[in-house]
């Protein structure tokens, strides 16, 4: 795995929304994200405040997330995020990890 990236998008969201968006990214994550070829992980955070989401997605690589963008299934998914909320996508190559 030469060159994994993580897409990450942050999503502002009506707290009267906020579950409705968990659902929805829950829901693509298990019925179309993680049966791409490429996929690695997803987390999923949810701010306490309610007005946020972050969906953090680990890819092998930035063809196979642009891949996943392109496909109907998902693009679906990204529309209906969209319809209930502010998303802001990007992705990402790790440049520093710590734990304890």
């Amino acid at each position: 795995m030469p060159n994994p990236v993580t897409f990450v998008n942050v999503i502002d969201v009506d707290p009267s929304k906020h579950q409705q968006v968990v659902e929805l990214l829950i829901a693509g994550t298990e019925k179309v994200m993680s049966k791409r070829p490429g996929f690695l992980s997803v987390t999923l955070l949810a701010s306490l405040d309610r007005t946020r989401v972050v969906n953090i997605a680990r890819w092998e690589s930035a063809e196979d997330v642009k891949a996943t963008q392109a496909d109907p299934e998902a693009a679906d998914y990204a529309r209906r995020t969209a319809a209930l909320a502010q998303a802001t996508p990007g992705l990402y190559t790790v440049v520093g990890e710590f734990t304890a």
